[in-house]
């Protein structure tokens, strides 16, 4: 059976072309300060419209959403039926935005997030960017790759209407591959010219995020504006604290991989994952708040419908096992809040 990541090397390179053609014309040097902003300070852009910050509310900061694994279901509407029951159930507990970091080379489908959003009532936010840059990345500039992503910031999405609230970007180790890298600095230019911000994929096995926070401030990115993802996929908590000194949000979303048993063909990196337990993860939290780092602390699920098997739990992993294991650790109610509501609000709230 063809794997998602086969399908979706196979599709992206179509998908880049016909983007690159539709901003050939527009290849043009991109200044931060020569355009204006999206939207304004203390608005974000989710798949049914503008949103005011200050009602994200609980925000899971590294979800996939607005992605459809047709191998699993016998159609689109059963997976929309299923992913629906789910934030439904997401809802129920407390959960009121997820910002999903689907980006259009991993399948993204925003009018599947548009329904799913409207039948269960999570405010839902899209991402431009990518997660698996095709060879042809070589070929365009920073600036042709950069006016793809401002195109679905101030545009929108092909021809949905839904405008990309947050910028994806990923490297997939330690080191940081030339077409990885020219998408990382169209991300900053895109960042910088609309005050979208920024959240990354990083291999912290490997100090994966102090390889992006390198490109990213050469480019003159503020790192308040970026959150590295995945910061949890390792035991170096004096990695995470650096990281965090530099301005950087710590985004604390693989916690459930040190929950879950070893399944046997699987790859070697999730082999490790699994090794890192979930309560040393969990630990990172309390740890980066012992620091005086707890405004730099976000905290999700990294969830799809892919991962029901391995996370059952899905988007309430966090709430029904890291957060009261937290609560025993000494972490209060009102640190919780802080990391899950106003984080993301202020992460999301600056132009």
């Amino acid at each position: 059976m063809t794997t998602r990541r086969e399908f979706l090397w196979r599709t992206t390179a179509g998908v880049l072309a016909a983007a690159s053609s539709r901003v050939a014309h527009a290849a043009k040097a991109i200044a931060g300060n020569d355009r204006p902003k999206v939207g304004g300070a203390g608005l974000v852009e989710t798949v049914l419209g503008r949103l005011d910050v200050s009602k994200l509310g609980f925000t899971l900061s590294h979800e996939h959403v607005c992605y459809i694994p047709m191998g699993l279901f016998s159609d689109r509407a059963a997976a929309a039926d299923r992913m629906v029951e789910k934030l439904k159930e997401a809802k129920a507990a407390g959960i009121d935005t997820i910002i999903d970091l689907t980006t259009f080379d991993a399948a993204r489908d925003v009018r599947f997030g548009q329904e799913v959003s409207r039948r269960s009532g999570i405010q839902i936010v899209a991402a431009t960017g990518f997660r698996f840059p095709h060879e042809s990345y070589n070929d365009q500039t920073v600036e042709q790759i950069a006016e793809v992503y401002i195109r679905e910031i101030e545009q929108g999405i092909e021809d949905t209407g839904v405008k990309a609230g947050v910028i994806k970007v990923a490297s997939q180790s330690g080191a940081v591959l030339p077409a990885e890298e020219k998408g990382i600095r169209a991300a900053a230019r895109a960042s910088k010219a609309t005050g979208v911000p920024i959240e990354t994929h990083t291999d912290a096995r490997h100090r994966g995020g102090e390889a992006q926070a390198n490109i990213l401030e050469a480019q003159g990115v503020n790192p308040a504006r970026v959150s590295l993802g995945h910061s949890d996929d390792t035991e170096d908590v004096n990695y995470l604290i650096g990281l965090a000194k530099r301005g950087y949000t710590i985004g604390i979303d693989h916690v459930f991989y040190g929950a879950t048993k070893p399944a046997k063909g699987e790859p070697e990196y999730v082999t490790y994952l699994r090794q890192v337990p979930w309560q040393k993860r969990a630990g990172f939290v309390k740890q980066l708040i012992d620091a005086g780092f707890g405004d730099k602390i976000f905290l999700s699920n990294d969830w799809e419908l892919e991962r029901e098997q391995m996370n059952p739990d899905g988007f309430l992993f966090n709430t029904r096992k890291t957060i009261p294991y937290l609560t025993q650790l000494g972490v209060s109610q009102h640190q919780i809040r802080a990391i899950t509501v106003e984080n993301p609000k202020r992460f999301f709230g600056r132009s």
